[in-house]
């Protein structure tokens, strides 16, 4: 047996212009070779790209479920094989030199199990989920449509319940600006910015060691938002735009911290998650069959 860990995401849609489901458009565009939904991650500077390398139809096209791949150009990729390791030393100039020009390596992978309004997948909690979000959107040619699909980390309501958020505090890394909206006083929209050094010398003008102070961690600094939910705002509209919207592009959901009910509450404990033990072989390979059946189970228990 083996544990893995399932992450859930909300869908969410701006500017639709096409009235087929997500799934509908999704298993349609994945017809296609699997070289032809290879998407590069940056053409000038590196050889990698994602790529959906298998998928399921699951109940007639309300699911869809598959393996999501990062890979690279094998060259691009140091093997070091056991003939070498045999030797007394070898050059670095050797290693992959047999490998070819066409060939890929897949760094690392994910499974997912999409419906048109949840997510589950079991991509690692170190990666933010714009890495499947930009591939999905890239696939299905949204910025040619002028949509937007995104998917929002859920937030587990039995942990934190978003009407009792007063206050988010975020360490050094991040800034949130308040704004208020045209036709509401107390919302609040948030915007996420590096918080650069220099900004914070202009709060320190006549300290020549600033950089000294930091680098010590003898100096720091977090900003604070405090806010309230709008009246007549839907209450899972008011969770998505604050907690889950906030800790997406976290690369480090700890470093927020949320007040609620006078009790402090990392990022991290109210991310929704869910571990759960699959078959594996002596190897310690999962069985894949596995993963998707208990995906697809969760996803239709919710709402």
């Amino acid at each position: 047996m083996k544990t893995i860990t399932f992450r859930y995401f909300d869908v969410d849609y701006a500017g639709l212009t096409s009235s087929s489901s997500l799934v509908a458009r999704l298993i349609g565009k994945l017809s296609s070779t699997a070289a032809e939904r290879m998407m590069a991650i940056n053409k000038q500077e590196s050889d990698k790209s994602d790529l959906i390398s298998e998928y399921g139809n699951v109940d007639k096209g309300k699911m869809v479920t598959g393996a999501c791949l990062r890979i690279v150009n094998s060259k691009e990729v140091p093997i070091i094989t056991e003939d070498m390791l045999k030797q007394n030393q070898f050059k670095v100039s050797s290693i992959n030199v047999n490998a070819k020009d066409k060939e890929k390596t897949c760094l690392d992978y994910f499974y997912f199990c999409l419906s048109n309004t949840k997510l589950i997948v079991t991509l690692d909690s170190r990666c933010g989920i714009n890495r499947f979000e930009t591939y999905i959107n890239w696939l299905l040619n949204t910025k040619e449509t002028g949509e937007i699909i995104s998917f929002t980390p859920t937030v587990d309501e039995e942990k934190i319940s978003a009407s009792d958020i007063k206050k988010i505090t975020i360490n050094n890394s991040y800034e949130i600006t308040p704004m208020k909206g045209e036709n509401q006083e107390n919302s609040v929209k948030t915007k996420m910015v590096n918080l650069t050094n220099d900004i914070l010398k202009n709060l320190f003008s006549e300290t020549d060691t600033f950089q000294e102070l930091m680098e010590a961690n003898i100096c720091s600094a977090n900003l604070v938002i405090k806010f309230s939910k709008p009246r007549g705002m839907d209450e899972d509209e008011y969770k998505r735009k604050t907690a889950g919207a906030i800790l997406k592009p976290m690369e480090d959901p700890d470093g927020v911290r949320f007040t609620s009910n006078g009790k402090k509450i990392s990022g991290s404990q109210i991310l929704r998650t869910e571990t759960v033990e699959v078959d594996s072989d002596e190897n310690g390979a999962i069985s894949e069959q596995e993963v998707y059946q208990k995906m697809i189970q969760k996803l239709k228990q919710e709402k």
